[in-house]
């Protein structure tokens, strides 16, 4: 009975090892891995673009294993998720944005042989085992004044002749002036004399302030409005969607995230600005797994790179007239071609940024 209960023992630790390893043998030695270190998930924006690029990661590259990591928004448990990522060993770690760097930067200085990538930070660590990128946001916030501008007055169902439109940004700060400055910028190449009304949420998770801020814009005759809040920018759209007025979306295909969902809110949505973070993602790990990563280098996408644009869905096909779709392929080519210089709130002060604001409010 023991010679039987060791074979029946021996039979089942063989057919573990065959079937438990499977994945690392086929990667070699050690299967590599990556994690994803974001706040949450379901924002239908930003971080759900990220895990997108996650996803595509574990369809395109054989050999990797990957991991979501949910850290919250308390930013004072930030450092200790890191410190412990960079302790279970992960082949690289994956984060963004100015808030989190700092803590992703800490524990990248404290465990200089473990490997990071930013996806979207406007400016370099200055650490060799950091990878960062950024994306031309002045670029996406020009092609959506463009759309913007171009519809308010235009013949789409639900245009009116008021030339003023709207932008809700998430905070009052660099990051989000720098879509606002390439919207206005945009927003007057079509029509020099249009009006934006300007208003900030204060933060990225409040959709019931974002959705009150967005309601008095539209109802001070404002008919789109770009939301760049984050979370906080389904407010805008829910404004949108009860009061019957156009919103535009930010970082990702924000309309085709609510297409099955409710399509009444996505058909509000005209189109988005996007960053290609779920495209970066997955070339960055790639190349990091194929040891060709530059690590400790920076590098910025802009239109020309492909790294940014709007979303052409069915819904964009649906809503915009021939003449607004003309107006937003001029844009596109003069971007591709370098004839416009956007301008960015990254080189201006808060002086100037407010000067900019009040020359275009209604």
């Amino acid at each position: 009975m023991k010679k039987v209960l060791v074979l029946i023992m021996t039979m089942v630790m063989c057919f573990t090892a065959l079937t438990g390893c499977s994945k690392t043998e086929q990667a070699g030695n050690d299967v590599f891995t990556a994690a994803l270190l974001i706040p949450y998930q379901g924002d239908q924006s930003f971080y759900d673009l990220a895990v997108e690029g996650m996803k595509l990661v574990d369809e395109q590259v054989e050999g990797v294993k990957t991991k979501i990591i949910e850290i919250g928004t308390d930013d004072s448990k930030w450092e200790s998720y890191f410190i412990d990522a960079a302790e279970d060993g992960y082949d690289v770690i994956l984060s963004c944005n100015w808030q989190i760097a700092p803590y992703m930067n800490k524990v990248a200085e404290e465990y200089p042989d473990q490997k990071f990538i930013n996806f979207d930070i406007e400016e370099s660590a200055g650490l060799d085992n950091v990878y960062s990128m950024f994306y031309s946001t002045n670029e996406i916030g020009y092609l959506c004044g463009v759309v913007a501008a171009a519809a308010t007055t235009s013949s789409m169902e639900l245009a009116d002749e008021n030339a003023t439109i709207g932008f809700i940004g998430g905070m009052d700060i660099p990051g989000i002036n720098d879509f606002m400055v390439g919207y206005v910028e945009g927003a007057k190449s079509v029509n020099p004399d249009i009006k934006v009304a300007i208003s900030y949420v204060g933060g990225f998770q409040d959709v019931a302030t974002a959705k009150e801020i967005a309601i008095n814009q539209y109802k001070s005759g404002v008919d789109v409005i770009f939301a760049c809040a984050g979370n906080a920018g389904n407010g805008v759209i829910d404004a949108a969607n009860e009061l019957n007025k156009y919103v535009i979306g930010v970082d990702s295909d924000q309309a085709m995230l609510y297409a099955e969902t409710d399509e009444a809110k996505a058909a509000k949505i005209i189109t988005s600005g996007f960053k290609t973070i779920d495209q970066t993602i997955l070339a960055s790990v790639r190349e990091a797994l194929n040891g060709t990563l530059a690590w400790g280098t920076h590098v910025q996408y802009g239109y020309k790179e492909d790294g940014i644009g709007i979303a052409k869905n069915e819904f964009y096909e649906a809503a915009l007239t021939d003449d607004v779709k003309a107006a937003v392929t001029a844009a596109e080519e003069s971007l591709k071609a370098g004839n416009v210089t956007v301008s960015s709130a990254f080189t201006m002060d808060d002086a100037a940024i407010s000067e900019f604001r009040e020359s275009v409010q209604p």
